[in-house]
């Protein structure tokens, strides 16, 4: 048990120092990249960098902290084996699973922070960073979305000519209506949508085809906030926004897949930090008596990378649809946490290497 708490205590010392370590060199580095693009905007150059970093830093945190959980955990690992504290741990008949299994522990806690995290700080952190960068990094500029915008919602496909005042007024709209066999039955243009009373409120409305109300009206569920965010990455939506874009009346300008393999994504991804610890523990009591530590490390590392590797080709495969969006954000995980408790399962019984 004590030895647990040590090992558990090393792995948190080492994860946070590696953390701020990575984030502080790849924001020095992001910044240095960026600083003549925010300073070009015109705002106080002190308080515009400073936002840049308040803003550009949570991201860096999200995915920087599985590899400093990978590393965190292979040095606590490689700390005890440069002591011969294995050695004498599996000759006292102690458990590899009692070690992991702490780790591992810590990892989930870990992942659950980071999730949160995630939701509560990421989110609105990167989507404020997009909105600021769309202005030009200006410190009053207005978002401007372009023109040319695409939705989907239902068996309706919108374009939007312009968007203006934050979403709520919409300019030259298009409404592409499709029939059982897609093809298309109705098409609505409209002049100007107004957002009021919680309501679209339109202006110069013509139909071609179809039949209904007269004038045509336009049930929607979207609103301004859709509008103003339709080109959004899904690392800039929460799970609850995601799952509007994934629901019975599904929305948004890529296909539902791509939503929902994102939707996945949100929930698995976190979970890569706790399967971390157990891939370092793989390389750590597998090699830690052949060898420099230096080998023990590099297989630590390939073991992380190879999951890093293969994660983000399945992850591309569920955004093009090739691929269900739970197996390809759950299957990753599984895979390498199947393999590694067979594999560390195998070390328990058979006292390999050591």
């Amino acid at each position: 048990m004590i030895m647990s708490r040590y090992l558990m205590r090393s792995f948190v010392g080492h994860f946070v120092a590696l953390l701020a370590g990575l984030v502080l060199f790849l924001q020095t580095l992001d910044l240095l990249a960026t600083a003549n693009e925010i300073l070009n905007g015109g705002g106080p150059p002190i308080a515009s960098l400073l936002r840049y970093v308040s803003l550009r830093a949570p991201s860096l945190i999200e995915t920087l902290a599985p590899l400093a959980g990978l590393l965190g955990a292979l040095m606590a690992l490689l700390g005890m084996a440069r002591n011969s504290e294995i050695i004498a741990m599996r000759a006292a008949g102690r458990s590899v699973f009692s070690l992991i299994g702490g780790l591992v522990a810590i990892g989930i806690g870990l992942s659950a922070m980071l999730f949160l995290f995630g939701e509560f700080v990421v989110v609105p952190a990167s989507a404020s960073l997009q909105e600021w960068r769309n202005a030009g990094f200006k410190a009053d500029g207005q978002v401007d979305t372009g023109d040319n915008n695409w939705l989907i919602e239902g068996n309706t496909i919108i374009r939007v000519g312009h968007v203006a005042r934050e979403g709520q007024v919409l300019n030259d709209i298009h409404l592409f209506r499709q029939g059982t066999h897609a093809d298309i039955t109705e098409i609505l243009t409209v002049r100007l949508a107004v957002w009021e009373d919680d309501h679209w409120t339109m202006f110069d409305v013509e139909r071609v085809g179809g039949t209904g109300a007269d004038p045509p009206t336009w049930e929607t569920h979207l609103k301004p906030e859709h509008f103003i965010h339709e080109q959004a990455h899904p690392n800039q939506l929460s799970l609850n926004a995601l799952q509007e874009y994934v629901g019975k009346v599904t929305m948004g300008s890529r296909p539902t897949y791509f939503y929902e393999t994102w939707l996945q994504q949100k929930i698995a991804g976190p979970i890569v930090l706790a399967l971390m610890p157990l891939l370092a523990a793989i390389a750590a009591f597998s090699h830690h008596r052949q060898g420099s530590p230096a080998l023990t490390l590099v297989w630590g590392i390939t073991f992380g990378f190879g999951f890093i590797v293969i994660d983000n080709i399945l992850l591309a495969m569920g955004q093009f649809g090739s691929l269900p969006p739970s197996f390809a954000a759950w299957l990753p995980l599984a895979i390498f946490a199947t393999g590694g408790v067979w594999l560390v399962f195998n070390l328990e019984h058979t006292g390999a290497r050591t």
